[in-house]
């Protein structure tokens, strides 16, 4: 891959794919007059996402050289300057902002909010331990609600929940598995020095429950309002099944030190990849036809 093209991640881009998940929930994924939104919502938090990348491995230059993986980023390399990266960062962002009001005020704000905790995080909140997990999971989460924003759709307290703990879980067992892989005393990411295994794996366990519970509330809620019929509303409620497996499947693999990279976990792991194919498929049967 081109380092121009690596320094903007774009295999990180499969975390704006949450901007679906307000209207796909709702069931407006098939209007074809909403359509267009999400997709334009996905564009732009790519965008941005991609700029606040560029400002965390300008600020983290240094310390990524001392990393085993993080050295060869194409700026901790040299293979990007850093000019040259400032550059690319406002060809992103400044489009993008400017784009966002197309969506209306409350998308622009999200997306704003988005770009916020991204710099705040890449400057001060990173070296805070557990503060730093609650800006990264307030990233999915403000994405989710973008998604929502971006299409006029209500946003239950039982989604925001669901989207809340699983990327709480995400980003707790990416600690667990930093840990186990470099040490609380890695120069490489310092705020591991505040973290201990026991704790986070508590958290783990926590955000694990909270996720697959309030999914299966939120389920039961939308198979007893949804106008599909009995087998549409017995196939919401088995979405719960494929769900607890992928969270499940995650919770055992992070304390061994697979979730590092949780993306790549969640694309080579096949119990994972059924669960997740599973459940899309049980719950679109479900929800749209």
């Amino acid at each position: 891959m081109p380092p121009t093209l690596q320094l903007l991640r774009p295999h990180q881009y499969a975390k704006n794919l949450l901007v679906f998940a307000a209207p796909g929930a709702a069931g407006r994924l098939d209007e074809a007059d909403i359509v267009a939104s999400p997709v334009l919502a996905f564009v732009l938090f790519c965008a941005v996402s991609s700029a606040g990348y560029i400002v965390n491995d300008i600020l983290d230059a240094d310390a990524d050289r001392l990393h085993p993986t993080k050295r060869n980023r194409p700026i901790a390399s040299g293979a990007v300057s850093v000019g040259r990266a400032i550059t690319i960062l406002l060809l992103l962002g400044i489009p993008a902002v400017m784009l966002s009001v197309a969506l209306g005020g409350d998308f622009a704000a999200s997306l704003a909010g988005y770009g916020a905790i991204s710099v705040t995080y890449s400057t001060v909140l990173k070296r805070i331990p557990w503060v730093e997990l609650l800006a990264v999971s307030a990233g999915f989460l403000v994405r989710a609600v973008g998604g929502g924003t971006a299409t006029d759709t209500p946003i239950s307290g039982w989604f925001l929940m669901v989207v809340s703990a699983g990327a709480l879980l995400v980003i707790t067992g990416k600690r667990l598995g930093e840990l186990l892989t470099l040490g609380g005393s890695s120069e490489s990411r310092k705020v591991l020095a505040g973290y201990q295994l026991f704790h986070l794996r508590l958290v783990a366990v926590a955000a694990s429950a909270c996720a697959v519970g309030g999914y299966a509330a939120w389920a039961a809620a939308e198979a007893n309002n949804r106008t599909t019929g009995a087998d549409g509303s017995l196939l919401l409620r088995l979405t719960v099944v494929p769900f607890a497996l992928a969270i499940g499947r995650y919770f055992v693999l992070s304390p061994r030190g697979a979730g590092e990279t949780p993306e790549a976990l969640m694309a080579r792991d096949l119990l994972m990849l059924v669960a997740g194919v599973s459940w899309v498929i049980v719950y679109s049967i479900g929800l749209y036809l």
